[in-house]
């Protein structure tokens, strides 16, 4: 399972590139925000049963502009990226519908 905090845009990118070699979910989420922390144990879960997606954590208030940049407008918000590209996204604590989004793009 690989699951990361960003701190700082440079790490936050590289996981982007990595999303041309393999489907990559952020979650952005905020550490004072109740639903966030409540889809963590299942964001968790999520990454050990799909090892082929990269499953990682944005905290948007250590993440300069993070929030805006993608445009998040609830959190926890979950974005998709393939090719580099925002694909789709799940808005809320709704991990099976996370779950859903990577069956159709893994």
């Amino acid at each position: 399972v690989i699951c990361f905090y960003w701190l700082n845009q440079d790490e936050l990118e590289l996981a982007l590139k990595e999303s041309h070699r393999r489907l990559v979910v952020l979650d952005f989420f905020a550490e004072w925000c109740g639903p966030c922390k409540k889809a963590i144990p299942e964001f968790h879960k999520i990454g050990e049963d799909y090892p082929e997606v990269l499953c990682c954590k944005v905290n948007v208030d250590e993440v300069e502009n993070a929030g805006e940049e993608y445009n998040i407008t609830g959190m926890p918000t979950f974005i998709a990226f393939r090719d580099g590209k925002r694909i789709d996204e799940v808005v809320g604590g709704r991990t099976e519908l996370v779950r859903k989004m990577i069956e159709k793009y893994k």
